[in-house]
């Protein structure tokens, strides 16, 4: 990965629309989700893809676990496309807040201390719909870092219109900005 916490994010639009399209599934009553692709451009990151569960996935109504298999083959597409690697995953939850559960956080501090995957910080997205319609969500993304034997999390909160954030303090304040006109360049309020 980098050797810091990125500066921005920016999420594409496509990976928003496929997270949504893909929520739908958790009107099953089961949760899901998918891991998220990115690369870094200076002192951003672009977030680029998201995947959904796979075949072989697990979905449960308070449990999720991706289908190994078609998340490699996914991360190793997206290496091709564009340098893409694996930044974070999204995930449903059937039950609002829209926040990671002892499960999650243990899985983050398992990954963000594993040092074959060499993670400095990972990106969680998080829906909720406790109305089990999915039609207006919450979503909140929240950024892991790893701090003394366990994780730290800041929660981002989005406005219904943006893709990108940036941070203003970085590992504790973040402001998300307005959905630029590009989608895969950083934007500014100015």
């Amino acid at each position: 990965m980098t050797d810091t916490v990125p500066a921005s994010i920016i999420v594409a639009t496509s990976v928003v629309d496929a997270i949504a399209h893909e929520a739908q599934a958790s009107r099953d009553g089961t949760e899901t989700g998918g891991i998220l692709l990115g690369t870094t451009a200076g002192s951003s990151l672009v977030v680029r893809h998201a995947g959904g569960p796979g075949r072989h996935a697990t979905r449960r109504p308070t449990f999720f676990q991706r289908d190994l298999n078609h998340a490699q083959a996914l991360g190793d597409w997206a290496f091709e496309q564009d340098r893409s690697v694996w930044v974070g995953e999204w995930h449903t939850h059937l039950a609002a807040p829209a926040a990671p559960s002892p499960r999650d956080l243990a899985t983050y501090q398992g990954l963000l201390a594993d040092p074959e995957l060499a993670f400095d910080f990972f990106l969680a997205i998080i829906l909720a719909d406790p109305t089990k319609e999915w039609a207006q969500a919450q979503i909140a993304t929240w950024l892991i870092t790893p701090s003394e034997n366990r994780v730290a999390i800041t929660e981002i909160t989005p406005n219904h219109k943006t893709v990108a954030l940036r941070w203003l303090n970085p590992r504790s304040t973040y402001e998300w900005l307005s959905e630029a006109a590009n989608h895969d360049k950083p934007c500014d309020r100015s």
